[in-house]
């Protein structure tokens, strides 16, 4: 079982690397996430664009598996992809929990219950709700490595797998819902569940 991160996307919308941005504690916003899934996982690695030296001291840090990918500007699809050749170069890797570098309000009781789901279930897609609402992070089976590793551009995993048959994980977590896209997203927190009603 390993974590994944995606952490190579653009920040377009945000106007500056929003990984950097600070969270009310002091951390930066990929610290924090990658702290969680190293807490919750023995292995996580986090796609990174290329010579991302800010990525790079960070994963030297916490012990994680920095992976470049060198097309990250054509889309995140693409850094699924790098993530899914990552997963199948693993030897006896038999599934992974993949998150998003902006969803730092993801909790570690969600991720345990992610990945305690993958292992329940071997095989199943494992797919949080929070009060019968899907998000993210999501878990992935070996099975369907391969299919993800084609992904490419804007493609996700929502194109590649029937995420309507995959086995759901209730959790009291609306981080699951919650990412940062402008600094407004920032601003708010992950602890306002209101705006998502």
């Amino acid at each position: 079982m390993a974590g994944i991160i995606l952490a190579a996307g653009a920040s377009s919308r945000f106007g500056s690397d929003k990984r950097r941005a600070l969270l009310p504690d002091g951390a930066p916003m990929l610290a924090a996430v990658a702290g969680s899934f190293a807490r919750v996982f023995a292995r996580t690695a986090v796609v990174l664009p290329p010579g991302d030296a800010f990525g790079l001291e960070l994963c030297a840090r916490l012990g994680l598996e920095a992976v470049p990918n060198e097309r990250c500007r054509e889309g995140q699809g693409t850094s699924l992809a790098v993530a899914m050749q990552w997963a199948i170069a693993q030897p006896g890797l038999q599934a992974a929990v993949l998150g998003l570098a902006d969803m730092p309000w993801v909790r570690e009781d969600t991720l345990a219950a992610l990945r305690d789901a993958l292992v329940r279930h071997p095989g199943e897609p494992a797919l949080p709700l929070w009060q019968g609402r899907p998000g993210n992070p999501r878990g992935i089976p070996q099975r369907c490595f391969a299919a993800l590793a084609q992904a490419s551009g804007a493609q996700a995993a929502a194109h590649r797998l029937d995420w309507d048959a995959a086995r759901t994980v209730a959790v009291d977590d609306p981080g699951i819902l919650r990412d940062v896209d402008t600094p407004a997203d920032l601003e708010r927190g992950g602890d306002d569940a209101r705006a998502l009603l």
